[in-house]
């Protein structure tokens, strides 16, 4: 399947403007045409993409002008998780966006003829399938990113369009916001960062593999109806991240000992418990499903892909 048009939601975001850019240059050898949704702004054809406006995303959107003559959508757009929530209800914050907003958009897309909805979920959606969303302990980002799923699939029930769920780990890359550019730098400044005796394995990805994932779930059929969970390749713990992002930099790694317990305890104590556990804990993609059912594997090495993440924040290390 090679659909012609194919619409990125979120396009103006660190893995939308990625995803666009992969698209237009190849995908199995044949150029695509892409639209990208933005939130707000003129509509515009820049760089090979037509950029389009959705206006905020909830159960109220209308996608129709944008699913005109679509084939295929990747819904990359979303409420994503941040350190501190500023909401009075988050929960419901984060649902409007990732749950009601999802299902809005199935359901016009399947009205509109797609073919194929790849829905970009989160590797955290694994927990709360695993225990229900009603489980404590659970954050409103990962239930609204599960809800998101079960909107998918519900909307796309008894209608010709296939569904695609990717569950990515950290994505990272460059231009990336959040965690990793505040890691990077503090690698590059030649900070020393507590995180020597942390034994851990967790799953990433850099922004380029998962959008060579997401290609291929846009035209293999062995895609249809599956929720795959993708990642670089074997698991690595923080202290190795860490020392690859040292790596890339041209730095030491100035990795101390702290007992992880008291990591936790500190982070408690700053109100950031999420953040520890980050960095603590396990957190391992299963990405033998995909490599088995589409045989793909990741591309750019973590060496490769580290060295191209860093390259903008390079300049700025002291």
């Amino acid at each position: 399947m090679h659909p012609e048009l194919t619409l990125v939601t979120g396009a103006a975001g660190f893995v939308g403007r990625h995803l666009c850019r992969h698209l237009c240059r190849h995908l199995a050898g044949q150029e695509y045409d892409v639209r990208g949704s933005v939130r707000a702004g003129a509509r515009e054809r820049r760089d090979g993409i037509d950029y389009m406006a959705s206006g905020e995303i909830d159960e109220t959107t209308d996608w129709r002008p944008l699913l005109e003559g679509v084939e295929a959508v990747v819904h990359a757009a979303g409420r994503v998780h941040v350190s501190r929530e500023r909401a009075p209800d988050p929960r419901a914050a984060f649902r409007r966006v990732n749950a009601a907003g999802t299902a809005r958009l199935a359901r016009q897309a399947a009205e509109a003829g797609v073919r194929r909805f790849v829905y970009l979920s989160s590797i955290k959606a694994r927990e709360v399938e695993q225990k229900g969303v009603d489980a404590p302990g659970l954050d409103p980002y990962q239930i609204s990113k599960y809800e998101g799923e079960l909107a998918l699939a519900r909307a796309a029930e008894g209608s010709a369009m296939e569904t695609v769920v990717l569950r990515p780990p950290l994505v990272y890359g460059p231009g990336a916001a959040a965690n990793f550019a505040l890691l990077a730098r503090a690698v590059g400044a030649g900070w020393p960062l507590p995180l020597a005796s942390i034994r851990n394995r967790r799953g990433f990805i850099y922004v380029g593999n998962l959008c060579d994932g997401i290609a291929a779930c846009l035209t293999h059929e062995n895609a249809a109806g599956r929720v795959f969970e993708l990642s670089d390749g074997a698991p690595v713990s923080t202290p190795a991240f860490v020392r690859a992002i040292a790596t890339a930099l041209g730095r030491p790694a100035r990795l101390v000992p702290c007992p992880p317990g008291l990591l936790r305890l500190g982070a408690a104590m700053i109100g950031r418990p999420a953040t520890a556990e980050r960095l603590i804990g396990d957190l391992v993609s299963d990405d033998r499903p995909i490599r088995e059912a589409l045989v793909w594997r990741a591309p750019v090495a973590l060496a490769d892909a580290m060295a191209a993440s860093v390259a903008e924040i390079e300049p700025n290390r002291r």
